[in-house]
């Protein structure tokens, strides 16, 4: 895998360039992403009793946007994410509510780590991310291109994955690697050796890079802002129209711990995840007919609303599933309301195992036939969010 932009990492198909698999974008939404705020039930009365002042209502100045029903209760958008809404509209996007990690930890790093190794209460630790496994277990030949996991934003889900060539930047190949230094490079590693093929096969690949960048238009998609989440998925873009054969990118976006002024806070990340995956599937264009995004956080946040405007670290949250072979234009999953006994200690109480839509995406997109090895101690058990291969 290849870090393609700070907490973006991309893992390559070996015959990059030729072999246009399906790819799968994982954006994780790290440190417990309000469910209940980005898609509320407004009308509910626990919600408006618990949520008296931060929470989206039906009308007014915080009035979400109708987006649909599940299991008989209305659920309204936060009004920042209009470009989701549009994108729900159009049937390219579906949400799974109540999903989440089945555990009881409240701890984000614990957590997040759990959720990047596809793990859950009382299964057994590993040391590999669920992406390694998916990638291992279909025996995918990645090409030399590859990187460790930006340890600042903990990428491990890609931890195990197979080829590993520390690099900051795909595009940055070509200048660090100029036609002179390949050249050298090539003379110092003849023979038959292993290690010998595997740098001419790097360099094969850096030549590839260079001439596909030559080629590629540097307009820019006016779509994009200045926000993290664009300055992410702008160069991800750019690397998908490269062709090199990329199956699967993880995406970390932060700032999600939205202790106090939630409102104010959620607004502006709102609008910022609603507008950069708008911005990133208009200008990946005919190219999302290959591209799946999920996206997900480690937990939601607390149903009742703490003294300082915010909320509290939860259970259940929000799942979004985007672009390819997606069932869109619907709610999945199974509400279980937020009356008093209807909750997990005063939390949204995990109905989904967030496992059971990365599954499906990894059958049906990815075609993996080894699903029981990516996520073991889980029966698949798909919610037909995804309609084809």
């Amino acid at each position: 895998m290849v870090p393609w932009a700070h907490g973006v990492n991309v893992a390559f198909a070996a015959d990059a360039g030729t072999d246009q698999r399906n790819v799968l974008v994982y954006l994780f939404l790290r440190f417990g992403m309000d469910g209940l705020q980005l898609l509320a039930p407004a009308d509910d009365a626990a919600y408006r009793d618990k949520r008296r002042t931060i929470g989206l209502t039906t009308s007014g100045v915080n009035a979400g946007r109708p987006l649909g029903t599940l299991d008989g209760t209305q659920f309204f958008l936060h009004p920042a994410a209009d470009q989701l809404r549009q994108m729900y509209v159009d049937k390219s996007l579906a949400f799974v509510h109540a999903a989440g990690m089945p555990t009881q930890l409240r701890s984000h790093f614990e957590v997040q780590e759990m959720v990047d190794k596809g793990i859950a209460d009382g299964d057994p630790n590993t040391a590999h991310g669920w992406l390694a496994r998916h990638l291992n277990v279909r025996s995918l030949a990645t090409s030399e291109l590859g990187a460790t996991a930006d340890a600042l934003i903990g990428t491990s889900s890609l931890s195990g994955a197979p080829g590993v060539v520390p690099t900051s930047d795909l595009e940055s190949l070509p200048y660090f690697v100029t036609e002179e230094r390949g050249k050298l490079i090539t003379a110092l590693n003849k023979g038959d050796s292993p290690s010998a093929k595997s740098v001419r096969q790097t360099l094969k690949t850096v030549d590839v890079v260079r001439e596909r960048i030559s080629a590629l238009p540097r307009i820019p998609n006016p779509n994009y802002t200045y926000g993290d989440l664009s300055q992410k998925l702008q160069p991800l873009a750019r690397a998908l129209k490269l062709n090199m054969g990329i199956e699967v990118a993880t995406v970390d976006l932060g700032g999600w711990d939205h202790h106090d002024n939630i409102q104010a806070a959620f607004t502006t990340a709102a609008r910022e995840l609603s507008n950069a995956l708008f911005a990133f599937t208009d200008d990946l264009g005919p190219l999302m007919k290959r591209v799946t995004v999920v996206a997900m956080t480690e937990f939601g946040r607390r149903v009742e609303e703490n003294n300082n405007a915010g909320t509290d670290h939860g259970s259940a949250s929000v799942m979004m599933v985007l672009g390819a072979g997606v069932n869109g234009g619907k709610i999945y999953g199974t509400w279980p309301g937020l009356k008093d006994t209807e909750l997990d200690g005063g939390d949204l109480r995990v109905t989904t195992d967030y496992r059971r839509v990365i599954s499906e995406v990894l059958v049906k997109r990815q075609s993996q036939d080894k699903i029981a090895s990516v996520f073991p101690t889980l029966a698949y058990k798909p919610l037909d969010i995804i309609s084809s291969v």
